[in-house]
């Protein structure tokens, strides 16, 4: 388990290493211009070999130098996420030696035996590595040297035996090498997969015990980025099983787009770790209520009750704390234990049972279901459509109907 100094600065600011996201293709227009009308005049394996020897490898190069010179403020709960730099820089640099090396060395002396081996391995490095970075961005204690040692080894270990069967070996060790390495890789994709959506289970546990609202602060990218990752790493498969200039092309496309644009989402996550560093840095127990937890439960449904704090719509647990004089781990610990539910649940069953309050005092549907929503404290309609037919089996349209 990764330990944190206490002499690190919480109250650092940050500083990101570009404030502003602007959208990928707005930023790069000249250079897709010129690549549309390149395209028109070159067929599919010379746009390859324009990609694969200029245009992927100072990309992949440029993010990684990005990666190991930005600066993350020395905060205790951002040390893995700047371990996590080094990881990321040491895998766009990797991907794009080996571009280099395939353009530059394996087919300017015709050799493509070694074609193969290499997207898969450096696919497999690649899923890898993205699994660990990612989940180290909302489970900052969970990724540790020992574990990444292990797993790495064992890659590098199958890796190699792929490489020597190969070439000492002939074709046909080769290619019982190869199937074996393929079996290796659908296995370990599997175990990412359960890997990440266990740790991303937890980190939405976590959320949900500290903030109400269903889209805000909730960083949906980091899981997107996990499944666009998968599927990159699905066509590196069916690239390695046909190696032809047209699949190359498509591959190499979207891997580049994705990287880039990950790289950003990645260099800014300084700035907005802030919105869930509360929620993760503070894990929360489910233990049995004990007379301090009920009494403090008590409180909470008080103040719920006397100033109607649910009707903020991105009310989260640290509004409540403050108010109490508590911290916010005992908040949430308390409704779990005395409610059995997590923070949001308690809070969107207080907006529903008052939104059905409202509903049955407007007689004559004066009021819009919208405006109902927001006054009892949801952020947006489909979140107030999902969360009352979830508690009481019905829409509030067909609600309001049965009167």
């Amino acid at each position: 388990m990764v330990t944190f100094s206490k002499n690190e600065s919480k109250s650092t600011k940050v500083q990101p290493f570009s404030t502003k996201v602007q959208p990928f293709f707005v930023i790069y227009r000249p250079i897709f211009v010129q690549i549309l009308g390149f395209c028109y005049f070159c067929n599919m394996e010379q746009l390859y070999h324009t990609l694969d020897a200029f245009f992927a490898p100072g990309i992949l190069l440029g993010m990684a130098l990005c990666f190991v010179f930005l600066h993350i403020p020395p905060k205790a709960a951002l040390r893995n996420y700047r371990r996590a730099r080094y990881i990321m820089g040491s895998a766009y640099l990797l991907y794009a030696i080996c571009i280099y090396l395939e353009y530059h060395v394996f087919e300017a002396n015709n050799d493509n035996t070694l074609t193969r081996p290499i997207i898969l391995t450096i696919a497999c490095y690649q899923a890898f590595l993205f699994t660990y970075t990612l989940i180290t961005l909302i489970r900052i204690n969970h990724v540790t040297l020992h574990k990444l040692v292990i797993e790495g080894s064992i890659i590098t270990g199958m890796s190699v035996g792929l490489f020597i069967a190969t070439i000492g070996y002939g074709s046909h060790a080769a290619l019982w090498a190869f199937w074996l390495y393929v079996a290796f890789y659908l296995v370990m994709l599997a175990h990412f997969v359960r890997v990440f959506y266990q740790e991303h289970k937890h980190y939405a546990s976590l959320m949900d015990n500290f903030y109400t609202d269903d889209d805000s602060r909730r960083m949906h990218w980091v899981k997107r980025s996990f499944l666009v990752s998968l599927g990159i790493g699905i066509l590196a498969l069916f690239y390695a099983l046909l190696p032809v200039p047209a699949a190359a092309f498509i591959f190499m496309v979207v891997a580049i787009v994705f990287y880039a644009t990950f790289g950003v989402r990645f260099i800014n996550y300084a700035l907005h770790f802030h919105s869930i560093e509360s929620a993760i840095t503070n894990e929360v127990s489910n233990e049995t209520p004990q007379p301090a937890s009920l009494e403090l439960m008590q409180r909470i449904d008080a103040l719920m009750q006397q100033d109607h704090l649910h009707r903020k719509c991105d009310l989260s647990v640290s509004d409540i704390a403050q108010r109490l004089g508590e911290q916010p781990r005992a908040i949430s610990e308390a409704i779990n234990a005395n409610r059995q539910i997590n923070f949001k649940t308690y809070i969107n069953e207080l907006r529903v049972t008052e939104a059905k309050v409202l509903l049955d005092e407007d007689k004559s549907n004066s009021r819009t279901i919208d405006a109902i929503a927001t006054e009892a404290g949801f952020s947006n309609r489909s979140s107030f459509y999902r969360v009352f037919k979830r508690s009481q089996g019905i829409s509030p349209t067909d609600y309001r109907l049965s009167r």
